[in-house]
């Protein structure tokens, strides 16, 4: 189902914050350090890349000489996107992104995919992109806010708009295996925890037009890849379905396999910020090396996973790398 794989790069090409200055371990590259590496020949904001609501990671996997590129998804907006890549110098690596995946269906993940396919394809000489998603993605959204309005969400880019910019779609509730075995991509994911509901509020346009409770997202999916000698990595952008419960199927589909570690969106602000000890204390168990808090995490729940796992706790920020 999954090869193992010699080591792991990982690009942070969007994400919600921007964090140069704290400190980090050895095996991450801060965007400042980056660019000094790169011949930057002096800071300022020409240089740097934008924050934004949104997720997106260049994940490249190497064995031996051989290396497998995935881009997860886009972020919010093209212009973020395609900014970022240039200030990180990623435009040729894109030509070696030999599949994309999305994680669900929500704008600040999907958004940018259509320039992001454009990208890649004029990067790797109009080759189609195989490109990961869920049935359930498509449909419109929307979040009910206190006094009972309904607060629609942008649609996410249809089959039709992504197979033309050069997407070979691949839409599936099942797991796969890509790129010669060395990512692993979920089916959907079960909800065995007591605390983790969801997303409050949201709805979707169900069929006869009217709006329908759908607060389990059942269309979130994660990736994951097995860094040998170290143990599974886990790349979940939001964490809809709960951390806990990502992490539990991850192990419970590969048992031999420890997990070494996470990165993504753990969804524990706003109406979920509630279930912030409850996650906390069932993480224990997991003993991870590397906790990635990312976009949607919140900084009262990456405040508090600090404080319990001490340094093995790594704040996220855009155009961070992490070798690992």
């Amino acid at each position: 189902m999954i090869a193992p794989i010699d080591s792991l790069e990982i690009a942070v090409i969007v994400d919600n914050v921007t964090d140069s200055l704290s400190s980090n371990p050895k095996f991450v590259e801060t965007e400042f350090s980056g660019a000094w590496r790169r011949g930057m020949q002096s800071l300022g904001g020409t240089c740097l890349c934008c924050a934004a609501h949104g997720l997106s990671c260049l994940i490249t996997a190497r064995i031996g000489d051989t290396s497998h590129s995935l881009l997860f998804d886009t972020g919010p907006d093209a212009w973020v996107f395609e900014r970022n890549i240039v200030r990180l110098g990623l435009g040729l690596d894109l030509g070696q992104v030999g599949a994309m995946v999305l994680s669900h269906g929500h704008w600040d993940h999907a958004a940018a995919m259509p320039r992001a396919l454009q990208m890649i394809t004029l990067a790797n000489g109009g080759k189609p992109v195989p490109t990961y998603l869920h049935p359930d993605m498509f449909a419109s959204r929307a979040v009910k806010n206190p006094q009972g309005r309904m607060m629609p969400m942008e649609d996410i880019p249809s089959p039709k708009v992504l197979a033309g910019n050069g997407a070979e779609l691949i839409i599936t509730r099942d797991e796969q295996s890509v790129l010669s075995k060395s990512f692993y991509v979920s089916g959907e994911i079960p909800r065995v925890t007591s605390f983790e509901r969801g997303m409050p509020g949201q709805h979707r346009l169900g069929p006869d037009g009217e709006w329908e409770l759908d607060e389990l997202l059942v269309d979130e999916r994660f990736v994951a890849v097995h860094i040998a000698n170290k143990g599974l990595f886990v790349f979940t952008a939001c964490s809809h379905a709960g951390l806990i419960n990502v992490l539990t199927h991850a192990s419970h589909r590969f048992p031999d396999v420890p997990i070494y570690g996470v990165l993504g969106g753990f969804h524990l602000s706003g109406a979920t910020e509630s279930i912030i000890p409850d996650t906390v204390e069932a993480l224990e168990p997991f003993n991870l090396s590397l906790i990635a808090a990312a976009h949607c995490t919140g900084w009262r729940a990456t405040g508090a996973l600090a404080t319990r796992f001490k340094d093995r706790v790594v704040a996220s920020a855009v155009g961070k790398r992490f070798f690992l």
